[in-house]
């Protein structure tokens, strides 16, 4: 688990997943970085399907990113890791991509097919996973998710590039925790822009 120390109140975290650059867009949304300096964010978690290391940089430009790897990260293994422990304020947060592993990966496409999305599918796989958890970060489906579930946040920023069927819109997160441990969690959507054949174009 790593321990992240610090004097601020509250630890303002961007939360983001599933980028996928380029094979489904080329660039970040236009408005993201400046966002996120906007909102003075501590540290970025970024949720898998990276797909390429320049996003990772791109994100380092406005503060430290820690990431995980997703199902589309073949050229990442080494870097980024399945799963990442944090402690933050005394709150401890579980970030992963929500797959897990291969045969779940299979196993998750085939029911989304036949039965569509369904939280609890992932709520019930993530808390036997991570029992001691007070916030679990994952993203891997692209639905946006801001739930309480007894003590436990179960929190999933979208996609920031492509939503899912149920809501389009891409999105991240912010998550600010207090020095008491006390959590604001918000999603947040990305506007100003849409993707058309793998590049942002404005929209007004």
């Amino acid at each position: 688990m790593e321990v992240i120390s610090t004097d601020h109140d509250p630890f303002v975290i961007g939360v983001l997943s599933d980028t996928h650059i380029p094979d489904r867009v080329r660039h970040l949304h236009p408005a993201l970085l400046n966002l996120l300096r906007e909102q003075r964010v501590d540290l970025i978690l970024h949720g898998g399907d990276v797909s390429v290391r320049s996003v990772l940089a791109e994100l380092e430009s406005v503060a430290p990113v820690r990431a995980v790897t997703g199902n589309r990260d073949l050229l990442l293994l080494n870097d980024t890791p399945i799963t990442r422990l944090l402690m933050i304020n005394g709150v401890r947060l579980v970030l992963t991509h929500g797959h897990l592993n291969p045969g779940t990966y299979w196993r998750d496409k085939f029911l989304y097919i036949t039965r569509g999305y369904n939280f609890e599918r992932y709520q019930k796989r993530l808390v036997r996973a991570f029992p001691e958890a007070d916030v679990i970060l994952f993203g891997h489906t692209h639905h946006a998710e801001n739930r309480w579930i007894g003590k436990t946040l179960f929190f999933n920023p979208g996609s920031v590039s492509h939503g899912d069927f149920i809501d389009p819109q891409p999105k991240y997160g912010l998550l600010k925790i207090a020095k008491d441990g006390r959590i604001d969690a918000q999603i947040i959507p990305l506007t100003g822009a849409r993707i058309e054949h793998n590049e942002w174009v404005e929209t007004t």
